[in-house]
């Protein structure tokens, strides 16, 4: 039913692929249920995906026959040859069919949706149509992160299919991550998500509320929760108990805009205009970064640097207030980016082609200073007057303190005096700075600089898998953890190691990153166990790795070795003949 539910909303929101997705769950656990084979059927003709639709259509025919409807089989069967009409397939089930004869059960498919998320299918939303026909941000975020909590209800509900390789998999880690939680609050979580979104379905928002806090309370933490409660807490005028909500999401690439907007508008109503046009600016320029070229984005980040300092030296509320409207009156409306994009069009460009930020249209700032001193530095550095270069960007620092750039370009400068430790620290510090401010994706940026200059820096790769799962890069915070494990293992701390490598298999394990990780992961895991003698430990890494990937043959003859090393001569038999 939750599987159901998400691929609903994934096709009212358009995404085919994720609609795909939850449909083919459905049939791996109920590889009978009609709805779901025909939705599918259907999606795949549309798609042009012959061969996926065929076999949808043969299951139905199956499911037609067996129900004592020969007639819609039959035309099931037809549908199928008028997509293949050499489909071997669907001829022999039509000659069953015409013999009288039972046409086999449709098959409880395991991994069926691996293929489809490696294919390229068309997309039904093409990237000019998502610019001119979206909602509003906040209306955007909300349905994201309703189907995103749909699907994580499916994750949770999920009792069949996998329950056996899951149970192993937490056996082997000894712990619990954010969606690896105790039987009892896996029910609470999965009573109160389902009840949450029904409620919110049904436009119910004080009900929806309620439910998410409790589903908060039982251990569940996500980011579309903490967005989604946020959001309705705001509805409810409750702007104290919404704002920490909605600082939890401010980093996260789906919800960051809305994230802003809200905190932005809670804090308006309790007065704190200031602060509220602060987070207004920030929600600005998140925007106007969405919409730039990739090239364009870091630049355009640093000229938004003085905007903010400016902002916040300003003690005109009536100007604070000025500022908050109009940005709200500029994002909160329907297809924003493409008023944005015909905004840009007013703006002046550089000489060098550089984009101005959509911010100057609000806000005047007095910012050239900064600017044309780190001007002179660059020119300076590039004429190899470092000295000098670095006395101009101290001296800039003074009048602006918090201007994170003119740091950055600090650490720049000590990279080039070949003074790494001063670098490093420098890097460190803005960095840390950048992650108070809720900008995630910068703060990685400096920190894959410090580790570009130190290698064997651990308390920065720590810092840098945090930002990355903020931002809800699982697969890349996955990598680290990985490289971090790496480091431990060259180091010959077999230890850490496995244990970096158990922290990495839990984060694999949420419903956004690819499921290839976990066999890659546990074969690392084995391979440390199997240096250490570890056999039984090894034994149950191994059965885990063939039950995910049963086609994986080193990991079948290792289980069959380890089985007769530990005196299981039955097993090892076993194996071997289920091998075969």
């Amino acid at each position: 039913l939750s599987a159901t539910k998400a691929a609903d909303l994934y096709l009212s929101q358009k995404d085919v692929n994720k609609a795909i997705e939850n449909w083919s769950r459905v049939t791996q656990l109920d590889s009978e249920n009609i709805l779901a084979h025909s939705r599918l059927a259907l999606v795949h003709e549309r798609l042009g995906h012959e061969q996926q639709a065929v076999t949808e259509y043969i299951a139905l025919a199956s499911l037609m026959q067996r129900a004592g409807k020969v007639d819609k089989a039959t035309g099931f069967l037809s549908r199928a040859l008028k997509i293949m009409p050499k489909n071997q397939a669907a001829q022999q089930a039509q000659a069953l069919l015409s013999s009288g004869q039972l046409l086999p059960k449709p098959v409880r498919r395991k991994g069926a949706t691996g293929p489809l998320r490696m294919a390229q299918v068309k997309k039904l939303n093409t990237a000019e149509e998502e610019t001119l026909n979206s909602p509003d941000p906040v209306t955007e975020a909300s349905k994201k992160a309703l189907m995103v909590l749909a699907e994580i209800l499916f994750e949770y509900s999920d009792e069949s299919g996998g329950e056996e390789a899951r149970k192993g998999l937490q056996a082997i880690m000894h712990g619990a991550a954010h969606l690896s939680l105790k039987k009892l609050e896996q029910t609470k979580v999965v009573l109160h998500l389902g009840q949450a979104i029904d409620a919110q379905s049904k436009n119910q928002d004080n009900l929806a509320a309620d439910e998410l806090a409790q589903a908060l309370l039982a251990g569940f933490e996500h980011p579309a929760l903490y967005f989604d409660l946020g959001m309705l807490r705001a509805k409810e005028k409750r702007y104290e108990n919404a704002l920490p909500h909605l600082q939890h999401a401010v980093s996260h690439v789906d919800f960051g805009l809305a994230a802003r907007l809200l905190t932005g508008d809670c804090l308006e109503h309790l007065g704190r205009i200031t602060d509220a046009s602060l987070e207004y600016l920030e929600a600005l320029k998140t925007a106007d970064l969405m919409i730039a070229s990739e090239e364009q984005v870091v630049s355009l980040r640093q000229l938004y640097e003085p905007l903010i300092e400016a902002q916040s030296k300003e003690e005109d509320e009536k100007k604070h207030q000025r500022f908050c409207e109009n940005v709200r009156e500029m994002l909160m409306r329907d297809n924003w980016r493409e008023y944005l994009l015909a905004s840009r069009k007013e703006l002046p460009t550089s000489e060098e082609g550089m984009l101005m930020p959509l911010a100057e249209i609000l806000v005047q700032a007095q910012s050239s200073e900064v600017l044309e001193a780190m001007t002179r530095v660059h020119e300076m550095a590039r004429l190899g007057r470092m000295r000098s270069a670095m006395d101009e960007a101290f001296e800039a620092i003074t009048y602006a303190p918090t201007y994170l750039p003119l740091h950055s370009l600090i650490g720049d400068l000590l990279v080039k005096e070949d003074r790494k430790e001063d670098a490093i620290a420098k890097f460190d510090v803005v960095a840390d700075a950048y992650s108070i401010r809720g900008e995630a994706h910068q703060a990685t940026i400096f920190l894959r600089k410090i580790i570009q200059l130190a290698p064997m820096e651990l308390s920065s790769r720590t810092k840098l898998i945090d930002q990355l799962t903020v931002r809800g890069q699982i697969d890349e915070a996955i990598q680290e953890y990985l490289n971090l494990a790496d480091i431990y293992y060259r180091l010959a701390e077999l230890d850490m190691a496995r244990k970096t490598y158990t922290t990495a298999l839990r984060a694999a394990q949420q419903g956004n990153a690819e499921h290839s990780w976990n066999v890659h992961i546990l074969q690392h895991m084995a391979d440390i166990d199997m240096q250490r003698l570890n056999w039984k430990r090894a034994l149950r890494v191994f059965e885990q790795i063939r039950t995910l990937s049963p086609e994986n043959g080193e990991a079948r003859t290792r289980l069959i070795d380890l089985n007769l090393k530990l005196a299981k001569k039955e097993q090892a038999l076993k194996e071997l003949e289920n091998y075969l």
